[in-house]
């Protein structure tokens, strides 16, 4: 447990901290770019799906940014096991911030009397999250780069903004303001899918020496 505590530390210190106060910032602005008071439950849930979610991207694409320095990624697999142990740890440090972030921001929604339900919100909002954060996450592990790790996902949602409802079905993004929840379970299991093989890519290419 000590050496996972470890990674954890050098990960918060040396990788997530400035993406945790990108987030912040983004979050902080917000009022001044949308309405965030006396919102009906549809628009509570706009706001959720179309500007917090954007927050997945920013903290779980670059898990394996550190890796891009040579050096560091020597030193760091020589000191511990399994490359997918300290990605792991990464992972779940981002998802607790993101949780941590949106149940912050939900709750400034609530104090500013805008509708929702809050546990729905919540984990389709989360599950959102995940989903858009795994697309950065899987193609950062299949083209060993980060900016396309940030575009893809960015794309998806520029598209599913325009007639997306239409061709991406049941991975539509924005079901919760139209009153449907079903997408998030859908969106849930390929974020999980995606995180998953974008790791198991990166551990191979880190295991043959890439």
């Amino acid at each position: 447990m000590e050496k996972y505590l470890q990674i954890g530390k050098i990960n918060l210190k040396h990788n997530i901290l400035p993406h945790l106060l990108v987030t912040a910032a983004i979050l902080f602005l917000s009022p001044l770019v949308l309405g965030v008071s006396n919102l009906e439950a549809p628009d509570t849930a706009k706001v959720l799906e179309m500007y917090v979610a954007l927050t997945g991207i920013i903290l779980l694409t670059p898990v394996f940014l550190p890796e891009q320095n040579k050096d560091l990624r020597d030193l760091v697999y020589s000191k511990y096991v399994k490359a997918s142990s300290v990605y792991l740890v990464r992972i779940v440090e981002a998802v607790i911030a993101m949780g941590v972030f949106l149940g912050i921001y939900m709750w400034m929604l609530d104090n500013n009397n805008c509708q929702m339900d809050l546990i729905k919100y919540f984990g389709g909002t989360l599950a959102e999250m995940l989903f858009l954060g795994g697309i950065g996450i899987l193609c950062y592990g299949l083209f060993d780069n980060l900016v396309i790790g940030y575009m893809v996902p960015i794309f998806y949602y520029i598209v599913a903004m325009g007639s997306g409802d239409r061709y991406l079905k049941m991975l539509y993004p924005f079901s919760m303001a139209r009153g449907s929840y079903e997408e998030k379970i859908y969106l849930l299991i390929a974020g999980v899918v995606m995180i998953t093989a974008g790791v198991a890519l990166r551990s191979r290419r880190q295991s043959a020496g890439q």
